[in-house]
């Protein structure tokens, strides 16, 4: 037997076929957002769904895949962006992605109108105009043809299982971005619907992830040769699927997602105070783990190597930075605000910081500083985690920066945890597959499908004499942005 699993991003779907030995074969496309003027980003839904199918088919034509054994197919996506469809399954308009500059208003009259605390009693975030929710009020107020017109508004992993024949739904760690789920209650929230005056009605029925919804509909199931019985199984949120895929299936997992941004994903049970979570800025969603929930605190990551890296040293790759690495912790401290921070709080007026130049200051220092800053910076959420109780002993690391033996090394040193580095090529797909596998009947539950797929290949053991002296560094980089908060806001106004 072997299944299917789907992982559609903002720019990009990858598919792939999995037997009980792991990934057998993967097909991908692009498809690009769609912007028509500054500010606007968003999706034309029809033709993406017609590339993601493209990619489906192209796996499925492998001849080292039997899609006749093809028994089930699960889902990750994107979280926020919605599809408006008709019961009919056609699509009847774009879909906005979460960072489109549309739907800003609402986010501020939800501030205005509900006190934080409130809001987070029933949906664990800050109010934002990334949200689903913003969105949508947004459609129904300026473009009311599309409102009306839409059946249904579901979320892209949702989606997708709706085009292959699910009915409607909505998988519950995706509703969480919509700030519109009561998440303690896991049921949409009646207080923030009757607030934004969204009809219930266009939202699909709560499910969680790793449910049964449905079977392939039977004339797409002939075109793609597959059978007239294979399950379609509720997946969702990238960021949590990701977590399965690389085996935190159990509270006090993290795993840590080193690409452009970085992201924490703490796992943990529902916290029987959500005051300290309310404290740290951290959010709490659904896992796709029954009765298991996470919390995502990010920043940018590759993305500020590669900005060193093309700014200070064009002519080099980044093994021939990794390769002359200082040995040992650098008194150069980085704060890596060359974007603005969005966790803990949104800083706009700020700027990226090396303290500490002198004239012989090397460029391989400048590079490790980068890399200490980074982690500094995300160490902050280490601790922000243990305030709130959830106290993680395993991270599980994963991702293009995992692949460097010294920043991994880095990250044990500063934050004084073990961090193992993991085989998995695409963690979310490789949760979609866990999710489907299961309920085909491949393994008998999350854990043995994760023995399967999860392959752990080292582990980065903290030195303690370095942890000590990355110790005292780190209480002075916390204090590098409140000591320069006002220069750095000066300056970039003037």
């Amino acid at each position: 037997m072997h299944v299917l699993g789907i992982d559609a991003g903002t720019s990009s779907c990858k598919v792939g076929v999995f037997s009980p030995e792991g990934l057998v074969a993967a097909a991908s496309r692009g498809y690009g957002a769609m912007s028509t003027r500054q500010g606007i980003s968003e999706l034309d839904a029809a033709g993406t769904w017609t590339r993601i199918e493209d990619a489906v088919r192209e796996v499925l034509s492998n001849p080292a895949v039997p899609s006749r054994e093809v028994r089930a197919i699960s889902f990750s996506s994107m979280g926020e962006a919605a599809v408006p469809v008709r019961l009919d399954r056609t699509v009847v308009g774009p879909s906005i992605l979460a960072n489109d500059a549309r739907g800003v208003e609402y986010a501020v009259r939800l501030d205005r109108d509900m006190p934080a605390r409130d809001l987070y009693r029933i949906s664990p975030n800050r109010a934002g105009p990334n949200f689903t929710f913003s969105k949508l009020m947004w459609i129904r107020d300026h473009d009311p043809d599309t409102y009306r017109a839409a059946d249904k508004f579901l979320f892209w992993a949702d989606f997708i299982a709706f085009m292959l024949g699910a009915d409607p739904f909505a998988s519950n760690s995706l509703a969480n971005r919509s700030l519109l789920l009561d998440v303690r209650e896991n049921r949409w929230s009646d207080v923030l619907l009757e607030w934004s005056g969204i009809d219930r009605d266009k939202l699909g029925d709560i499910v969680s992830g790793g449910d049964v919804v449905g079977a392939v509909r039977p004339d797409l199931a002939r075109r793609l040769g597959l059978r007239d019985d294979v399950l379609l199984v509720a997946g969702g949120h990238d960021q949590v699927l990701n977590a399965l895929g690389c085996g935190c299936i159990e509270s006090g997992s993290a795993v840590v997602g080193m690409g452009t941004y970085e992201s924490y994903c703490p796992i943990f049970s529902w916290p029987g105070d959500t005051e300290a979570f309310f404290a740290e800025n951290m959010n709490i969603e659904h896992h796709v783990v029954p009765g298991l929930f996470a919390s995502f605190l990010y920043h940018h990551s590759g993305y500020l190597v590669d900005w060193f890296r093309r700014t200070f040293a064009p002519n080099e790759t980044l093994d021939d930075l990794n390769a002359r690495l200082p040995d040992g912790p650098t008194r150069l401290l980085f704060l890596p605000h060359n974007e603005p921070p969005q966790w803990p709080e949104f800083i706009r007026h700020t700027s990226g910081v090396f303290v500490g130049l002198k004239s012989s200051t090397t460029l391989e220092e400048m590079y490790r500083a980068v890399l200490e800053g980074i982690t500094f910076y995300l160490a902050q959420a280490l601790t922000a985690m243990e305030r709130t109780g959830v106290l993680p002993d395993v991270f599980l690391a994963s991702g293009g920066g995992s692949r460097s033996d010294a920043w991994m090394q880095i990250r044990a040193d500063i934050t004084g945890k073990p961090f193992t580095r993991l085989g998995v090529g695409e963690g979310s797909l490789n949760g979609a597959a866990i999710l489907a596998a299961v309920k085909a009947g491949l393994f008998p539950d999350n854990a043995a499908a994760a023995k399967a797929y999860v392959r752990r290949e080292r582990t980065f053991v903290p030195d303690p004499d370095r942890h000590a002296s990355y110790s005292r560094l780190a209480g002075v980089y916390r204090n590098v942005y409140p000591s320069l908060a006002g220069v750095l806001e000066s300056l970039d106004q003037v």
